[in-house]
C-alpha cells in the first residue's frame, strides 16, 4: 500500500490511514461537506504540545475549537503515534513520497490567507480504488485514534465534538438501593442489578446504533471497538494472539524471573501491538523490555504501589499479563480501568451510595480517569480521587470488577455469552467489556 514520509522522523506512515482520518474528522466536525476527501483543511502546525495547541482546557468554553482539531498536523501527529511533535513543515510537502499526494493551498478565510491542504487526485483515487476491506480496516485505525484516550502531556485531549447524549441509564430504582447501613457487597450487588435492568443503548458517532437491550449477556453481544464491524466475536477472535503471547511471556517470567533476550524483543512488540488496539500510541522511548516486565511484575503481584508506568495505554498491558489468571479459582486478572470503565463505575455507584457516605469507606482507590466523547465526563454528586496514571487506582478498580464477576456467577444472572456461540462463566475481561460500553 502507498505510503507516506515524516520528514524529520524518518518514519513511513500508511497513507490509507491518513486518508481515513481525514475523512472521519471531516464527518465529525464539519458534516455539511458531503464529500469530505475533497474539502481543504488547514494545515495548523505549530512547535507546541498537543494538548497545549488544542487548549484542552477550553474544550467546553471555546467554539472554535473545531479549527485547530480538524487540521492536517493533527492527522499527521496520531497517525506517527508522535502526537507533541509538529510534522505538516514545508520539508514534508516537498518530499518526493508525499507530494504526490497532498497539495498546499492558501486558503482566504475572514479577510486573511492562510495555509491549507488538499488532497491531490491520486490521492483520492487511491481511497477510491481500494477495496471495501482495505476501506473498512483504515477506517477502524482511524476510529481506534479518535476515540481512544490520548494523552498529551498527562492531560486527555478530545479530537471529536461535543455532542449532547443521553446519560446510559436513569436514577437506580429505589427497590434496588441498600437500606442503610450496607456493605461493599450490598452496593455491588445493587449495581450488578441496576445493570441488568437498565436498557442499554449503543452509540456509534454520536447517534444510536442499533436497538436498545437489556440484561448483561445482551449488553455484551453488543460490544464493539471501535466500529459496530469489531463487535465481541471479532474482537475476541482478533485478541486471541496477542492473549496468548502475553500468557507465554507471563509464564516465562514466572518461572524464570526474567526474559530471554529473543522475549524481551517480543515482549516490546507485544505492548506495542497492545498499545496499537486500543489507539493510544505510546512514546517509543518509554517502551522498552525493562517498563515492559515492570509492568507484568507489577500486574501480576497485583501491586498498588508499584512504580512501573501506568496510563492509558499500560492498563491495557496490565490486563493482558493477567489474563491468564482468569483459569485460577483464586487468580488476580486485572481489568483495563480506562476512562469508559472508570466511568461506568464510579457513575452508577455515585448514584447508588448514600449522600453522606465517602466513596472511599467501602471502595477504596477506586477513582476517575479522566476522557471525553459520548456521555464522558459525567457529572459527579461527591468526590471521587483520580485514578489517573495509579496504580493503587488499576489495581482497587480490577478487585471491584472481578467482585462484579462473582456476583454475576452465582447464578442469578443470565451466563456469560462465548465468541463461539455457546455459554459459560463470566469472566473479568467480560464484565470489563459491558462496562467499557456502559461508560461511553
Amino acid at each position: 500500500m502507498p505510503h507516506i514520509q515524516l520528514a524529520q522522523a524518518r518514519r513511513r506512515l500508511d497513507l490509507m490511514t491518513v486518508l481515513a482520518l481525514w475523512h472521519e474528522l471531516v464527518a465529525e466536525w464539519r458534516p455539511e461537506q458531503p464529500a469530505p476527501l475533497r474539502a481543504t483543511l488547514r494545515r495548523r502546525h505549530a512547535k507546541e504540545s498537543l494538548s497545549r495547541y488544542l487548549r484542552s482546557s477550553e474544550w467546553l468554553e471555546n467554539p472554535r475549537y473545531a479549527e485547530r482539531a480538524c487540521g492536517f498536523d493533527i492527522i499527521l501527529r496520531l497517525v506517527s503515534g508522535q502526537i507533541d511533535t509538529m510534522h505538516a513543515t514545508n520539508a514534508f510537502f516537498t518530499h518526493a513520497d508525499n507530494a504526490q499526494w497532498f497539495e498546499p493551498v492558501d486558503m482566504a478565510e475572514k479577510n486573511a490567507s492562510v495555509r491549507g491542504v488538499n488532497l491531490t487526485p491520486a490521492a483520492r483515487a487511491t481511497w477510491e480504488n481500494a477495496s471495501e476491506q482495505e476501506r473498512r480496516q483504515a477506517l477502524g485505525e482511524a476510529r481506534r485514534l479518535l476515540e481512544s484516550d490520548i494523552e498529551s502531556e498527562g492531560v486527555t485531549v478530545a479530537l471529536l465534538p461535543v455532542r449532547a447524549m443521553p446519560a446510559p441509564s436513569a436514577q437506580p430504582a429505589a427497590a434496588v438501593r441498600p437500606a442503610a447501613p450496607a456493605s461493599r457487597q450490598d452496593y455491588l450487588e445493587a449495581l450488578a442489578h441496576d445493570i441488568q435492568h437498565a436498557p442499554f443503548q449503543s452509540f456509534y458517532r454520536r447517534k444510536p446504533f442499533g436497538s436498545p437491550v437489556t440484561g448483561w449477556d445482551e449488553r455484551l453481544k453488543a460490544y464493539f471497538w471501535p466500529r459496530p464491524e469489531q463487535g465481541y466475536a471479532a474482537t475476541s477472535c482478533a485478541m486471541q494472539a496477542i492473549g496468548a503471547d502475553a500468557r507465554r511471556l507471563a509464564n516465562a517470567l514466572a518461572h524464570h524471573g526474567g526474559w530471554t533476550a529473543q522475549e524481551q524483543r517480543e515482549a516490546v512488540e507485544l505492548a506495542h501491538a497492545i498499545f496499537a488496539w486500543g489507539g493510544v500510541p505510546q512514546d517509543e522511548a518509554t517502551v522498552t523490555p525493562h517498563t515492559v516486565q515492570q509492568v507484568f511484575q507489577a500486574a501480576i503481584g497485583d501491586d498498588g504501589a508499584a512504580a512501573a508506568p501506568m496510563n492509558s495505554g499500560w492498563t491495557k498491558v496490565a490486563a493482558f499479563a493477567t489474563a491468564h489468571a482468569e483459569d485460577d479459582a483464586a487468580g488476580l486478572p486485572h481489568a483495563i480501568w480506562d476512562s469508559r470503565v472508570a466511568a461506568s463505575i464510579t457513575a452508577r455507584l455515585d448514584m447508588l451510595l448514600p449522600a453522606d457516605t465517602d466513596p472511599g469507606t467501602l471502595f477504596p482507590g477506586v477513582g476517575s480517569v479522566p476522557g471525553r466523547g459520548g456521555s464522558r465526563p459525567r457529572k459527579l454528586s461527591r468526590t471521587w480521587p483520580s485514578g489517573y496514571r495509579s496504580w493503587s487506582g488499576h489495581v482497587a478498580g480490577s478487585r471491584t470488577v472481578r467482585e462484579l464477576r462473582d456476583v454475576l456467577n452465582k447464578g442469578a444472572y443470565p451466563k456469560m455469552p462465548l465468541p463461539d456461540g455457546g455459554s459459560g462463566r463470566w469472566t473479568t475481561r467480560g464484565i470489563e467489556m459491558v462496562l467499557f460500553m456502559d461508560g461511553y
